[in-house]
């Protein structure tokens, strides 16, 4: 592939691919930009590239098979010279509320942002039965958390040869956190199971912090006297099951006491937009005991050699540690995560090697970091571990980045400051917060800028010219 790319790419060019019928794609619509720099500032991390997000709604199926919708964030490499990257997918975190998801540019959605500008077409799946997706959200069933990544895939490579003119370079990248993490095992198990290699070439894997390992992890939280940070998944956990499998209960009052029985059911009816997982965990109890029918519980117990019971088959049915990734995987956990058992990974990595998988390791991002601390070492370290692996793009023509046909003074400056040039080009100027402060094409070979009423503080410079392309950070005081 790396020794063909640059004669498709001059193909590509010279003959842009005509516009398909899409199968998969319904709609995709602009946001909003966000700058490198920006997205650099909080990260530490080089981002050559500002990401443009696009909202995307596509056909995939749901956890029964049936044609549904869903919806996910998706990302695009923008203010660059090159015309092809890789397709990376970061699936998100639990969510409870259907509005709290990657295409309604919440918290979570910085991260794709930081990937796209790090250099990948960014796909993050909201999940069927969240975002836009009708329903229940099937919450960490492996089959559908699959279809609506690969699904996804499908749907923004028809707008990327439809609408953009780029193409994606063929790699994949998977990763994700929390329930993502088991929803990047789950896809990446998936295509390997469904002999989809030859359309996804996944060329590695992070899931991070994810439960792979259900019938051990969640069944000890479940049947464990010890307190629970967050019984709120078990009731997630039951809701999904039941929606899916339809064979764990017939209604709340025959699994959970009273009066979780009625609290429960109207976090879980498929339309929650204002119903949060917060506000579930403060209104259960911690044990589980003190949640769950005694009978039930005791049943679910005393199966614990057999596992025949419905909740017994449904956890085991959406593990996804027992197979042999062929492409490399890292399992990345810290060791104080009270949520998701960092035992996960060890026993993942120790039944992947043993069944022969040639790359799997589980590597440990903090020692003493709970759950929300491990996110940033986790997804920072999985981010350059896919840097080292990726193609580097093909550049759309001869333009050189980053040589400067500019010369600017003084710098920092105070009320204006000049800058000359070598070339015509478009100069433009942004805050940290990306608001747009100068946009002109500049002809002259010395342009001098007032800047007495921008506020103290750093700000990007961008030159768009004829031959070349620059960026600098320039500092006001």
């Amino acid at each position: 592939m790396k020794k063909f790319l640059p004669i498709l790419l001059f193909c590509f060019i010279l003959f842009p691919p005509k516009k398909t019928s899409a199968q998969y794609l319904i709609s995709c619509d602009y946001i909003e930009t966000s700058l490198s720099f920006v997205l650099s500032l909080p990260t530490g991390l080089y981002l050559p590239h500002d990401a443009d997000l696009y909202k995307m709604v596509y056909n995939t199926v749901d956890a029964h098979g049936n044609p549904t919708i869903a919806s996910g964030a998706f990302l695009v490499p923008s203010n660059t010279t090159c015309l092809d990257f890789p397709i990376a997918v970061y699936n998100h975190g639990t969510s409870l509320r259907k509005i709290d998801v990657p295409s309604n540019n919440t918290q979570e959605t910085f991260i794709g942002k930081v990937f796209c500008a790090g250099g990948y077409f960014t796909c993050m799946p909201d999940y069927v039965g969240m975002g836009e997706s009708p329903g229940l959200h099937p919450y960490v069933h492996g089959n559908s958390e699959a279809t609506a990544a690969v699904d996804m895939i499908r749907a923004a490579r028809e707008f990327i040869n439809d609408s953009l003119a780029m193409i994606d370079n063929g790699e994949v990248f998977l990763t994700g956190y929390s329930q993502g993490g088991h929803a990047c095992m789950a896809t990446h198990k998936y295509i390997h199971e469904n002999n989809l290699s030859n359309e996804f070439n996944v060329i590695a894997s992070a899931p991070c912090s994810g439960p792979y390992v259900l019938s051990i992890t969640m069944a000890d939280s479940l049947t464990s006297l010890t307190p629970y940070s967050n019984p709120g998944y078990i009731a997630y956990l039951l809701a999904s099951y039941q929606s899916v499998y339809g064979n764990i209960f017939n209604n709340w009052s025959e699994i959970l006491k009273s009066p979780y029985d009625t609290i429960v059911p109207p976090f879980f009816d498929g339309n929650n937009t204002t119903l949060d997982m917060g506000l579930l965990n403060s209104l259960l109890p911690q044990v589980m005991d003190s949640l769950i029918i005694d009978s039930v519980l005791n049943n679910f117990i005393n199966d614990t050699v057999n596992q025949t019971h419905p909740l017994w088959v449904a956890l085991l049915d959406n593990d996804n540690y027992d197979w042999t990734p062929q492409e490399p995987v890292n399992m990345y956990y810290c060791t104080a995560d009270e949520q998701v058992a960092y035992t996960n990974a060890l026993v993942a990595d120790s039944v992947m090697n043993a069944n022969g998988a040639p790359y799997v390791q589980s590597i440990n991002s903090g020692t003493g970091l709970n759950h929300n601390a491990c996110v940033l070492p986790a997804l920072t370290t999985a981010f350059d571990w896919f840097q080292s692996l990726k193609t580097p793009c093909s550049a759309a023509s001869d333009m050189l980045f980053g040589q400067n046909p500019i010369r600017l003074y003084p710098n920092p400056f105070t009320n204006e400051f000049n800058l000359e040039l070598t070339e015509r080009g478009r100069v433009s100027i942004y805050s940290t917060d990306g608001k747009l402060l100068f946009n002109e094409v500049v002809d002259g070979k010395t342009k001098t800028i007032q800047t007495s009423v921008w506020p103290v503080g750093m700000y990007l410079l961008t030159f768009n010219g004829e031959t070349t392309c620059y960026k600098s950070l320039i500092s006001k005081y």
